[in-house]
């Protein structure tokens, strides 16, 4: 089943000082020196969470004006409450932007990185996730997606999968990103 997220589903996990909720998008302003911490559930990061059935599909379009080295914001996704991989773009430098995924095996995590043009600030992003096996998808315009990662997630057998999203600012910075454009489509 296929539809529009309503945010006012979603749970916070860190929730912002500063931001803006509407039916169909989400803005948030970070805060300095926030950071997502991978192993734990503690981040001072900005952290949305939705739950998911099944097998099922996300999409999600995110906007960002980055200010500042490391400002980053993008997707996880959970096992029950732990992070098993972030999706995200963050600030390298006054050139690049990097794309990353990050997948986490029990207090590790290995990495796919592509540089990506610092004047780029619109990124669409697709999760799909069928019976343990996961893509990652991205897209600059909507009309075309390429893979980013794929790999196998086993949930225990008591844990659902979920999905969330993410903003931080792990420097001495602050920046806007906007959240829109999101569908679940479960089967």
């Amino acid at each position: 089943m296929a539809g529009k997220v309503n945010l006012e589903e979603m749970t916070w996990l860190c929730k912002p000082r500063l931001y803006l909720l509407d039916k169909d998008r989400i803005v948030i302003e970070t805060e300095p020196f926030t950071d997502l911490r991978p192993a734990g559930m503690s981040a001072e990061a900005v952290e949305l969470k939705l739950p998911a059935r099944g097998s099922f599909c996300f999409r999600v379009k995110t906007q960002f004006v980055y200010r500042n080295v490391f400002d980053q914001c993008g997707l996880i996704l959970y096992e029950g409450d732990r992070r098993k991989a972030i999706i995200f773009t963050q600030r390298r430098d006054d050139e690049t932007t990097r794309l990353q995924c990050i997948v986490f095996h029990q207090e590790r995590g290995d990495i796919s990185v592509r540089d990506i043009g610092s004047a780029i600030d619109t990124m669409l992003y697709r999760i799909w996730y069928r019976s343990g096996a996961v893509r990652i998808q991205y897209s600059f315009n909507t009309e075309k997606f390429s893979d980013l990662r794929e790999f196998w997630l086993d949930l225990e057998d008591d844990k659902e999968p979920g999905i969330g999203i993410f903003a931080c600012s792990p420097a001495n910075s602050s920046f806007d990103c906007t959240f829109s454009e999101m569908v679940l489509e479960e089967e």
